[in-house]
């Protein structure tokens, strides 16, 4: 399990990706917990990209706040697998935004990323 900060310094000098399958070629290098990580941690930066904390309503009771948050995880993923590439590629020039308003918005919460 890589971390997510050094997941998201991986990826930064790859952002924009060219194209869907540029993306892909960054994802294959790495695990499927890890490719959920980058994808869970950008939604929550975009869900939260004009915050300073996570919102005390955002992760229901009982949830973990993990690298699957947002994408499930087998059998049952929210999120395919298959469309991590996609995404990564569509949200492209705002991936950095993304990640910066996750880092942020975790680090003033105080959330733990260990398990992210």
């Amino acid at each position: 399990m890589t971390s997510i900060t050094d997941l998201i310094d991986s990826i930064s000098p790859h952002i924009p990706f060219r194209n869907e399958e540029s993306a892909k070629a960054f994802l294959d290098g790495y695990d499927i917990g890890d490719q959920a990580a980058l994808i869970s941690a950008l939604y929550i930066g975009r869900d939260h990209i004009h915050d300073s904390i996570i919102r005390s309503d955002y992760v229901p009771n009982g949830w973990a706040f993990d690298r699957y948050f947002t994408t499930g995880r087998a059998p049952k993923w929210d999120i395919s697998p298959a469309d991590f590439a996609r995404i990564l590629y569509e949200k492209n020039s705002n991936l950095h935004t993304y990640y910066e308003a996750f880092i942020r918005c975790t680090q003033a919460s105080e959330y733990s990323l260990d398990s992210f």
